[in-house]
């Protein structure tokens, strides 16, 4: 359950390399080819695939996607069903040995290599969002996942996840040299999807993984009950506390815009793209009252449109 800022695929030309073998089972490799990774990311997040084509340059399409397929495959072990957490832990560490393999210079299987040729590609990349996403997962891996305050406990859990996204993907669009307010933002940016992610899974997080990532204290402020939302059940005070996240989200997408005209020209498209695809989720659960707990979210063709439209005015200097 993560959110990706576009992220695509040069899961490289390699094979598979053998890896040590290990006692516990390996961490599962989906993507052995670009085509693979081009479908994964269609299937599993149409917006970002979507945002991901309006990437002009080939280069760093190939490099978002790879970061994509990395990504994907380190979320699939987070949050696979039925692994006990010592599992999980396992094979995030075993991610993280495969990375660090790769980067110098000896890849153990496809998607790693196809990230070590990005990394080759962009000298700039740095690895700590790397793992600091891998750190954010393996604090997931418990009997129940729950989040005491927005600040710092969720927010810290977002930007693991997800706000270090927005720093691998600066230098494939060009920024590597951002100034720290654009970095900051671009943060945000991560945060601001990871919370739609959360508002957007919340019935499957609550009832199948028994992971509630709305914060407690908004729970008891608006007077949610948790039980209510371990069993997916819609009530007013649920609702309420949505709002709050949802006015979070709303702030944060409103500070990544703020950095997008520091970006290269050729980068802005795609970045506004990403900022109103997503917060089409947004609307769409206000649109339903505040329900992500019996339905999943997913925004009508004319509000994709809608949000296509708003970034080609903001990126040609049109507005919003």
């Amino acid at each position: 359950m993560r959110s990706y800022v576009v992220i695509s695929c040069l899961v490289a030309t390699t094979h598979a390399l053998a890896a040590a073998p290990t006692t516990t089972p390996r961490a599962p490799l989906p993507f052995t080819s670009p085509k693979k990774v081009d479908e994964a990311l269609r299937k599993n997040d149409p917006l970002l695939h979507l945002a991901s084509r309006l990437i002009r340059d080939v280069n760093a399409r190939r490099g978002v996607r790879s970061v994509y397929a990395w990504c994907r495959r380190a979320d699939d072990v987070a949050d696979e069903a039925g692994v006990d957490s010592a599992q999980a832990l396992a094979r995030l560490d075993e991610i993280e040995a495969d990375l660090r393999a790769a980067l110098q210079g000896a890849p153990r299987n496809a998607v790693d290599a196809g990230l070590a040729a990005t990394f080759k590609s962009y000298p700039k990349l740095q690895i700590e969002p790397f793992l600091a996403m891998l750190d954010g997962m393996r604090s997931e891996q418990k009997p129940e996942v729950r989040f005491e305050k927005f600040e710092p406990d969720l927010r810290l859990y977002c930007e693991r996840v997800a706000g270090g996204v927005g720093l691998m993907l600066l230098p494939l669009l060009g920024a590597a040299d951002a100034s720290p307010d654009t970095k900051k933002r671009a943060v945000d940016l991560g945060v601001a999807i990871q919370l739609t992610n959360i508002l957007r899974d919340v019935g499957g997080d609550a009832v199948d993984l028994n992971r509630v990532y709305l914060p407690l204290e908004d729970l008891r402020s608006t007077g949610a009950d948790l039980d209510d939302v371990l069993v997916g059940r819609l009530t007013p005070e649920y609702v309420e506390t949505v709002e709050l996240q949802v006015k979070r989200a709303r702030e944060l997408y409103a500070s990544a815009r703020l950095a997008v005209p520091d970006l290269p020209k050729s980068s802005r498209l795609v970045v506004y793209a990403i900022i109103e695809l997503l917060e089409a989720i947004v609307d769409e659960l206000e649109k339903r009252g505040g329900d992500s707990l019996t339905r999943k979210l997913k925004p009508s063709t004319p509000a994709v449109l809608g949000a296509l439209v708003r970034a080609v005015r903001q990126s040609y200097g049109g507005g919003g």
